[in-house]
């Protein structure tokens, strides 16, 4: 039996890196984390965590920690030509119906790697430091890297791991030590970027100054009154484009007119081109790529990192199914199935949001000033943006681990023609599986995200409204046998409508909808059954609520020999 040091080693400790260690651990599969930087860095970066990576960090318990670095709701006045054109104020908003988070949080990365490495280290991992890969073999059991000291002073070590992943960003050494190469186009543009602090800006307010093609922003970060600032810089003559510096900020805020301003204070400063690239796998053999190591774009609409986060937690719990030798190999290449045309929309997204806000064609340039400016100050259009960037419409209905069992509607008697219209409308298979509010048998305030929140599958089984007694029992019993199919993994919930009795029926755990919401918002006021996968998407649904269909569904992801389908009758 081949040795190996550890399952999984993970290159690159960035929010991708470690949100994958994190998924990886506690599902307890044993994995490394090594970083080429020999210190934790202390740079905003990327500082917009969506609503969906919001989820993912709730399912890994570290939401509120991140919540309390951060804000939310916005406020931004826009400047063209010197003159204010747009004020545009965004309020926070409360959790709505199957969405207990629905803004942006603005939070420095490097708060939300604190927060994700002190989850890790609860976890038993951590991150090395100061550690590169040189070289890298595998064969068809797993891969070999020599990993060496960054600095050059330190030890060389042979890591034998099962996989690697490839979190080390646009750069990635592992990209290129297996010979995958990015496609893609840069832009004309080069921008300037740095944490500096400001003396002469209103607190809380965000700036943007548009003048012909020139572009300044400076946006205010939580805790620490420090400011994220970026300019657009022209070349000069002969084609040298100036380096970020505090006194190039100073000039650029003091050409807008804002003599009263001061920079001081720098703690970051980076120079970059816009690049819009794709690789074209995500795997090879025994190594997957996730993040910008698979994936670069335009910082426009505030993609980048959050993709990467829902990579990695695409991939952690495929991962831990192969490692544990529950699910056959096959079950990673929907890692690629599944996350490739969600960056190639991203990435078409986000090229296109950067001509809308950076190109300097002339069109371009009247569109921006003239029609996006005034219209940014509606706030329906305000929210179609943010919703748009929100992530919450990311699905994966193609996929082949999507399964839809709806009976045709001549076929659908008990059900009926309202019921099942309902249900056609509601969340399918590949879709996010939403929250939705509700009460314990006790009368204690529950979610639906606190029952899917773990390691596990969740099963949502809905008797219909009214609840029938029989059913209920039928359903109990299907929950066993999902249960004993697969080792307990699939946690059933049994979801009960307004008006049923207090207590849970058949000793299984129940949702008492008390408010109805969670039956419409998975449209089975006729009762059905959802199967939730780990990572918070509909895996499976069928109406009525028929026990086979589920069993094939699970013999399909894992091992067909661990799950006993009954025959038909």
């Amino acid at each position: 039996m081949d040795a190996f040091d550890t399952d999984v080693l993970v290159v690159g400790a960035g929010p991708t890196g470690l949100t994958l260690a994190c998924e990886l651990r506690r599902r307890g599969v044993d994995c490394r984390v090594v970083e080429r930087a020999t210190g934790f860095h202390h740079r905003s970066r990327g500082k917009g965590l969506q609503p969906r990576s919001l989820e993912v960090l709730d399912d890994l318990g570290v939401a509120e920690a991140v919540l309390a670095r951060g804000r939310r709701g916005s406020h931004l006045r826009l400047y063209v030509g010197g003159r204010l054109t747009a004020e545009v104020r965004v309020p926070a908003r409360p959790p709505a119906p199957g969405v207990p988070y629905p803004d942006l949080l603005i939070v420095p990365q490097w708060a939300t790697e604190e927060v994700l490495r002190e989850r890790l280290r609860s976890l038993g991992g951590g991150v090395e430091l100061g550690r590169e890969l040189s070289t890298l073999e595998q064969d068809d059991d797993g891969g070999t890297a020599t990993v060496t000291a960054s600095d050059g002073a330190g030890p060389t070590e042979r890591v034998r791991a099962r996989f690697v992943v490839a979190c080390d960003g646009g750069h990635s050494a592992v990209r290129d030590l297996v010979g995958l190469r990015m496609a893609g186009t840069g832009k004309p543009q080069h921008f300037v970027l740095g944490d500096v602090r400001i003396d002469g800006l209103e607190p809380g307010v965000s700036h943007a100054w548009f003048d012909g093609t020139d572009h300044l922003a400076a946006d205010p970060l939580s805790g620490e009154g420090v400011w994220q600032v970026q300019a657009s810089v022209r070349p000069a003559a002969d084609g040298t484009v100036e380096p970020a510096s505090l006194e190039l900020f100073q000039r650029l805020f003091d050409e807008r007119g804002l003599p009263g301003v001061r920079l001081h204070d720098a703690t970051w400063l980076s120079d970059y081109a816009p690049r819009v690239a794709l690789v074209e796998r995500y795997r090879v053999g025994r190594v997957l790529l996730a993040g910008d190591a698979a994936h670069v774009h335009s910082p426009a609409g505030g993609q980048g990192m959050n993709t990467g986060i829902q990579d990695a937690y695409n991939l952690g719990w495929k991962l831990a199914l192969v490692l544990a030798g529950r699910a056959g190999d096959r079950l990673l290449d929907t890692y690629e199935e599944e996350r490739l045309p969600v960056a190639r929309s991203v990435l078409r997204g986000s090229d296109v949001g950067h001509s809308a806000v950076f190109s300097p064609s002339p069109v371009a340039r009247v569109l921006r000033e003239r029609v996006l400016a005034p219209l940014l100050q509606v706030g329906a259009v305000q929210r179609a943006v943010l919703d748009r960037a929100a992530e919450l419409g990311v699905g994966y209905r193609t996929s082949s681990l999507a399964r839809e069992d709806r009976a045709p509607l001549h076929r659908s008697r008990d059900v009926g023609l309202p019921g099942w219209l309902r249900f056609r409308r509601g969340p399918h298979a590949g879709d996010r599986a939403p929250d939705a509010r509700g009460r314990r048998a006790d009368g204690l305030p529950l979610r639906l995200f606190d029952t899917f929140r773990g390691p596990h599958w969740s099963l949502l089984l809905f008797p219909g409204t009214p609840a029938d007694p029989a059913e209920c029992t039928r359903l109990a019993g299907t929950a066993r046998q999902a249960g004993a199919a697969v080792d307990g993994e699939v946690r059933p919930c049994l979801v009960l409508p307004p008006g049923a009795p207090a207590a849970d029926p058949e000793d299984v755990p129940a949702f008492h909808d008390v408010d109805g919401e969670a039956h419409r918002l998975y449209g089975a006021q006729a009762g059905a059954l959802v199967l939730v996968r780990p990572d918070g998407y509909v895996g499976h649904r069928a109406q009525p609520a028929a026990e086979r269909g589920l069993l094939e569904y699970l013999a399909a992801v894992y091992d067909g020999a661990a799950v006993r389908v009954p025959a038909p009758r």
